[in-house]
């Protein structure tokens, strides 16, 4: 019962986030982008807004490969970082591809997650925690970047999405 209504809140969550990515195409679709010859390296993701941060790419492509490592972790075990360099993935219509591919397999996770896992204890990083400890980080690790990306968007002149919450 539990996992179901996480699982509920991270694919909301998903959806969600999904908004800010495809913000970056200006509302045209992916298919539309290529078609229209529209995938050079697109300059905004290389935009630095913070002295010492990382670009808007670079915390896009963070978020995305962490909510992939959070939840493949959490479900299979697997703990391994995955790459996410501006050099494999220099354009929007790339990152929204990426993104879309990473839901698709967090949901495929998903569909194993279990009341007894939540409750399974993973001592690997920082602090001893269980599993389900570990899926609100994720999400709480989530909505921290996605506000950096707000913040980002301002910084840059690109109006943030408007996302219709529950409250």
């Amino acid at each position: 019962m539990i996992s179901e209504l996480l699982k509920q809140a991270i694919l909301r969550h998903l959806g969600e986030t999904r908004y800010f990515i495809s913000n970056l195409t200006g509302g045209r679709t992916v298919a539309n982008l290529f078609k229209d010859n529209v995938v050079e390296p697109d300059q905004i993701l290389f935009e630095m807004p913070a002295k010492d941060g990382r670009s808007l790419g670079q915390v896009l492509l963070h978020l995305i490969r962490s909510l992939e490592f959070y939840s493949r972790g959490v479900v299979t075990n697997m703990w391994e970082p995955l790459s996410y360099s501006l050099v494999d993935y220099p354009t929007a219509p790339e990152i929204l591809l990426l993104y879309d591919s990473v839901v698709s397999s967090i949901t495929a996770l998903l569909n194993n997650l279990t009341d007894e896992m939540l409750t399974q204890i993973v001592d690997k990083f920082n602090k001893t925690a269980t599993k389900g400890e570990i899926l609100l980080e994720m999400l709480e690790h989530s909505i921290h970047h996605r506000g950096q990306i707000s913040v980002y968007f301002r910084v840059l002149g690109i109006k943030p999405p408007e996302i219709s919450y529950i409250v």
